[in-house]
């Protein structure tokens, strides 16, 4: 057996081996690069869960023990839609969050306004949400991430909003992005809920009253964008709310 292949086997013990990946370890795929880009190896694959999603690169990152692994999975849409509904649905959720209507969501090809006006550009191409633009908050450009994975219809996000000031806590952005994620949802809204992030590994504490809710809220925290782990120890009640 050659070194890659060696390689290639310990990343695939360590995805069949995670809770979250599992047997979705089939639907990911490692490949070795043959010419000299920025990064030797390649993950690629659509796998219907958020948290294997988010895991499948680290987990190869680190079976690998190095960094140079590029992130090519996405996420298997619940529903799917063309590119132009998709970007009006994400642009539509975000002009609807209370906590961003100080930010002009902006259509394709719209100028970008004065420098003094936070703004979000919203673009779709092959089911991916890119995201231009600047606010005042990493928790607002972390919010709008995550109200567009919560859409269901998109297979990944590449986030570029940039934010001020620099020097923001990102463990209490993503938390309180995850946070407002669960409050304004329907189904959550109710539960007391707390969740703490320390080094991107989120802690879900609290109750609520069915299982289903357990996992909805386990999903929501792993939209919140850079979580790297979820520790859910929210209890169940079995109070109907």
């Amino acid at each position: 057996m050659t070194h890659q292949s060696e390689q290639i086997d310990a990343v695939r013990k360590a995805w069949h081996d995670d809770p979250d990946i599992g047997e979705l370890a089939d639907r990911l795929h490692l490949i070795p690069r043959e010419t000299e880009p920025a990064c030797q190896w390649r993950v690629v694959g659509e796998v219907p869960s958020i948290a294997a999603r988010r895991k499948a690169t680290p987990l190869a990152r680190e079976a690998l023990a190095t960094a140079d692994v590029e992130d090519d999975v996405s996420l298997e849409p619940a529903i799917r839609e063309s590119d132009e509904t998709l970007a009006a649905e994400v642009r539509s959720t975000l002009r609807a969050e209370p906590l961003l209507t100080e930010v002009l969501v902006m259509e394709s090809g719209d100028r970008p306004p004065a420098l003094a006006q936070p703004w979000i550009g919203v673009i779709a191409s092959d089911g991916i949400i890119h995201f231009g633009g600047w606010v005042p908050e990493l928790s607002l450009a972390a919010l709008a991430e995550g109200l567009a994975w919560e859409t269901g219809a998109c297979r990944d996000v590449r986030n570029l909003i940039s934010y001020q000031p620099l020097n923001e806590n990102p463990d209490a952005a993503i938390a309180e992005a995850a946070t407002t994620l669960m409050r304004e949802h329907p189904r959550l809204g109710d539960q007391p809920i707390h969740v703490e992030v320390s080094l991107g590994e989120a802690t879900l504490s609290g109750t609520v009253s069915d299982d289903k809710k357990w996992q909805l809220a386990e999903s929501l925290c792993w939209f919140a964008p850079h979580v790297r782990a979820v520790d859910n120890q929210l209890e169940i009640s079995g109070e109907l709310t």
